[in-house]
């Protein structure tokens, strides 16, 4: 089974009915911690969480890239040299030779060795769409390449520009194993869940959604692309 946390999708009818019973509670909630005291609303974070361990769920990864690229190879893992060797192999005859300077110069002072440990060989996702809703994913979607080319970049006009230019902006469904993604909440899974469950009775409610990331990369067959041309200003 496949889990879509964000429109509960694929959730069994029977967890569906037990959060039913806590209707009026989640009317009058806006956050997670306005019900984190209920001892049958956490029992069933804790048993939709594990269900979902069992199956298979949704992540989106925000992206502005080449469509071929992502349906003739997937989604891979590389490190931040490897991106950046590509780019200037690929993209560079885009750029004058003051614009390549730049760009060289950026990338050497943003990307130090702690940022090579926290972004390296990880693919990362969100597990609702609500990046669109709160702009987080509003530089990812306008600028080509990832964090790992544009983020010390973008804010250089015509380097900039000539980003926009090279790919499409793309939200990339991956259907993924919850097992093998990294996260920082505890029953991550049952969280999110719960809180799409709380938005659908209370518009006003906080989504709980995360960055979480995984170390191996995803086959083709387990993505859909979506285009989100609609998203970027």
């Amino acid at each position: 089974m496949i889990i879509n946390l964000e429109n509960l999708d694929g959730l069994p009818a029977k967890y569906l009915s037990e959060l039913k019973k806590y209707d009026n509670i989640f009317k009058e909630s806006e956050f997670l911690e306005n019900y984190e005291n209920n001892q049958n609303i956490n029992q069933l974070i804790f048993e939709i969480n594990n269900y979902c361990l069992e199956n298979k769920i949704i992540g989106f990864h925000f992206t502005n890239a080449i469509e071929n690229d992502i349906r003739e190879n997937g989604m891979i893992t590389r490190s931040g040299e490897q991106i950046r060797n590509d780019f200037v192999k690929r993209f560079f005859h885009l750029f004058n030779s003051n614009e390549q300077k730049q760009i060289k110069k950026k990338w050497l002072e943003r990307f130090m060795e702690n940022d090579i440990e926290s972004r390296d060989n990880r693919l990362f996702f969100n597990f609702t769409k609500n990046a669109l809703n709160n702009q987080s994913a509003e530089l990812l979607l306008k600028y080509y390449g990832g964090e790992q080319i544009y983020f010390p970049l973008f804010q250089l006009t015509t380097v900039g520009k000539k980003l926009r230019e090279i790919g499409k902006p793309m939200i990339i469904k991956c259907t993924l194993n919850p097992n093998e993604i990294k996260t920082y909440l505890e029953n991550p899974w049952g969280k999110i869940i719960i809180s799409s469950y709380n938005r659908k009775l209370n518009p006003e409610a906080y989504v709980v959604d995360q960055d979480g990331y995984q170390k191996k990369g995803v086959d083709s067959e387990n993505i859909e692309i979506i285009n989100a041309e609609k998203y970027v200003c």
